[in-house]
Protein backbone atom coordinates (compact mmCIF):
# COMPACT_ATOMS: atom_id res chain seq x y z
CA UNK A 1 0.00 0.00 0.00
CA UNK A 2 1.06 3.47 -0.81
CA UNK A 3 1.68 5.74 2.39
CA UNK A 4 -1.47 8.59 1.76
CA UNK A 5 0.24 11.65 0.76
CA UNK A 6 -0.03 15.30 2.33
CA UNK A 7 0.14 16.93 -0.94
CA UNK A 8 -2.61 14.69 -2.78
CA UNK A 9 -6.17 16.31 -3.44
CA UNK A 10 -9.22 14.52 -2.67
CA UNK A 11 -9.73 13.63 -6.52
CA UNK A 12 -6.76 11.61 -6.59
CA UNK A 13 -7.27 10.00 -2.90
CA UNK A 14 -10.27 8.68 -4.15
CA UNK A 15 -9.27 8.14 -7.94
CA UNK A 16 -11.21 10.12 -10.23
CA UNK A 17 -11.70 13.14 -11.94
CA UNK A 18 -12.65 16.81 -11.13
CA UNK A 19 -15.68 16.54 -13.68
CA UNK A 20 -16.67 13.32 -11.51
CA UNK A 21 -20.42 13.27 -11.36
CA UNK A 22 -22.36 12.07 -8.02
CA UNK A 23 -22.54 8.89 -8.68
CA UNK A 24 -18.62 8.33 -10.32
CA UNK A 25 -17.55 9.46 -6.55
CA UNK A 26 -20.25 7.74 -4.39
CA UNK A 27 -18.86 4.42 -6.85
CA UNK A 28 -15.02 5.37 -6.26
CA UNK A 29 -15.88 5.81 -2.41
CA UNK A 30 -17.20 2.98 -2.15
CA UNK A 31 -14.24 0.90 -3.98
CA UNK A 32 -11.82 2.94 -1.77
CA UNK A 33 -13.51 1.99 1.28
CA UNK A 34 -13.68 -1.93 0.03
CA UNK A 35 -9.68 -1.26 0.46
CA UNK A 36 -8.85 0.67 3.37
CA UNK A 37 -11.76 0.84 5.63
CA UNK A 38 -10.39 0.50 9.39
CA UNK A 39 -12.44 -3.08 10.19
CA UNK A 40 -10.43 -5.02 7.86
CA UNK A 41 -7.28 -4.08 9.65
CA UNK A 42 -8.79 -5.19 12.55
CA UNK A 43 -6.05 -7.37 14.63
CA UNK A 44 -3.47 -6.77 12.26
CA UNK A 45 -0.27 -4.88 13.49
CA UNK A 46 -0.70 -1.40 14.29
CA UNK A 47 2.54 -0.49 11.55
CA UNK A 48 0.05 -1.90 8.84
CA UNK A 49 -3.39 -1.03 10.19
CA UNK A 50 -2.67 2.73 10.71
CA UNK A 51 -1.95 4.07 7.28
CA UNK A 52 -4.80 2.51 6.39
CA UNK A 53 -6.65 4.25 9.12
CA UNK A 54 -5.06 7.65 8.45
CA UNK A 55 -5.80 6.90 4.31
CA UNK A 56 -8.99 6.02 5.33
CA UNK A 57 -10.39 8.85 7.24
CA UNK A 58 -8.70 11.24 4.24
CA UNK A 59 -11.07 8.99 1.99
CA UNK A 60 -13.76 9.85 4.19
CA UNK A 61 -13.16 13.40 3.83
CA UNK A 62 -12.90 13.68 0.49
CA UNK A 63 -15.97 12.42 -0.17
CA UNK A 64 -18.14 14.07 2.27
CA UNK A 65 -16.35 17.32 0.14
CA UNK A 66 -17.31 16.12 -3.35
CA UNK A 67 -20.02 14.89 -2.72
CA UNK A 68 -21.63 18.18 -1.36
CA UNK A 69 -22.12 20.75 -4.65
CA UNK A 70 -21.79 23.88 -2.11
CA UNK A 71 -18.13 22.64 -0.36
CA UNK A 72 -17.09 20.67 -3.68
CA UNK A 73 -17.33 24.52 -5.36
CA UNK A 74 -15.48 26.00 -2.06
CA UNK A 75 -13.09 23.09 -1.82
CA UNK A 76 -12.19 23.22 -6.38
CA UNK A 77 -11.59 27.29 -5.61
CA UNK A 78 -9.06 26.18 -2.99
CA UNK A 79 -7.63 23.81 -5.37
CA UNK A 80 -6.82 26.31 -7.77
CA UNK A 81 -4.67 28.48 -5.20
CA UNK A 82 -2.98 25.23 -4.20
CA UNK A 83 -4.99 24.27 -0.93
CA UNK A 84 -5.43 20.26 -1.15
CA UNK A 85 -7.22 19.82 1.89
CA UNK A 86 -11.24 21.32 2.46
CA UNK A 87 -10.72 24.18 4.93
CA UNK A 88 -13.82 24.97 7.35
CA UNK A 89 -12.89 28.25 7.74
CA UNK A 90 -12.19 29.56 3.69
CA UNK A 91 -15.41 27.64 4.08
CA UNK A 92 -17.14 29.76 5.90
CA UNK A 93 -15.49 33.19 4.66
CA UNK A 94 -16.76 31.83 1.11
CA UNK A 95 -20.67 31.06 2.30
CA UNK A 96 -20.57 34.74 4.20
CA UNK A 97 -20.36 35.70 0.87
CA UNK A 98 -22.16 33.36 -1.23
CA UNK A 99 -25.32 34.97 -2.12
CA UNK A 100 -28.35 33.03 -3.96
CA UNK A 101 -29.93 35.13 -7.23
CA UNK A 102 -32.13 37.13 -5.89
CA UNK A 103 -29.54 38.41 -3.12
CA UNK A 104 -31.66 36.15 -0.26
CA UNK A 105 -29.27 35.36 2.16
CA UNK A 106 -29.52 31.35 3.33
CA UNK A 107 -27.96 29.53 5.49
CA UNK A 108 -29.10 25.90 4.04
CA UNK A 109 -27.07 24.39 1.00
CA UNK A 110 -30.30 22.76 -0.28
CA UNK A 111 -32.01 26.17 0.02
CA UNK A 112 -30.07 27.51 -2.01
CA UNK A 113 -29.75 25.11 -4.74
CA UNK A 114 -34.61 25.17 -4.70
CA UNK A 115 -34.17 28.66 -4.25
CA UNK A 116 -31.92 29.24 -7.32
CA UNK A 117 -34.15 26.82 -9.51
CA UNK A 118 -37.03 28.77 -8.27
CA UNK A 119 -35.15 32.13 -9.36
CA UNK A 120 -34.55 30.69 -12.76
CA UNK A 121 -38.33 30.11 -12.78
CA UNK A 122 -39.27 33.24 -12.35
CA UNK A 123 -37.40 34.75 -14.93
CA UNK A 124 -39.24 32.70 -17.44
CA UNK A 125 -42.36 33.03 -15.51
CA UNK A 126 -42.82 29.28 -14.80
CA UNK A 127 -44.75 29.80 -11.58
CA UNK A 128 -46.04 26.41 -10.75
CA UNK A 129 -42.13 25.66 -10.82
CA UNK A 130 -40.89 28.59 -9.42
CA UNK A 131 -43.78 27.92 -6.40
CA UNK A 132 -42.55 24.40 -6.12
CA UNK A 133 -39.26 24.91 -6.04
CA UNK A 134 -40.03 27.97 -3.23
CA UNK A 135 -41.87 25.33 -1.21
CA UNK A 136 -38.76 22.67 -1.63
CA UNK A 137 -36.31 25.76 -0.48
CA UNK A 138 -39.36 26.54 2.81
CA UNK A 139 -38.80 22.70 3.79
CA UNK A 140 -35.14 23.25 4.16
CA UNK A 141 -34.96 26.27 5.72
CA UNK A 142 -38.14 26.52 7.72
CA UNK A 143 -39.69 30.10 9.06
CA UNK A 144 -37.14 32.32 6.49
CA UNK A 145 -38.94 35.36 5.88
CA UNK A 146 -37.39 36.16 2.77
CA UNK A 147 -38.29 32.76 0.94
CA UNK A 148 -41.85 33.41 2.10
CA UNK A 149 -42.57 36.93 0.49
CA UNK A 150 -41.19 34.95 -2.45
CA UNK A 151 -43.78 32.44 -2.14
CA UNK A 152 -46.43 34.77 -1.65
CA UNK A 153 -45.50 36.95 -4.82
CA UNK A 154 -45.30 33.92 -7.12
CA UNK A 155 -48.31 32.82 -5.63
CA UNK A 156 -49.80 36.27 -6.82
CA UNK A 157 -48.19 36.13 -10.09
CA UNK A 158 -50.52 33.17 -10.44
CA UNK A 159 -53.60 34.22 -9.10
CA UNK A 160 -53.21 37.28 -11.40
CA UNK A 161 -52.79 34.52 -14.66
CA UNK A 162 -56.16 33.17 -13.51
Amino acid sequence: MSEPEEASDYYTVLGIIRTATSDQIRSAFHRFAREHHPDNFAGAPPEEGEPHTELYQLGSEAYQVLFDPIKRKIYDEGLEQGHVRYSADRAEETRRTMRPPGGLALRSSKAMTFFARAHKAMKVEDWPQAKLNLQMALQNEPNNEDLEGKLQEVLERMKSRE
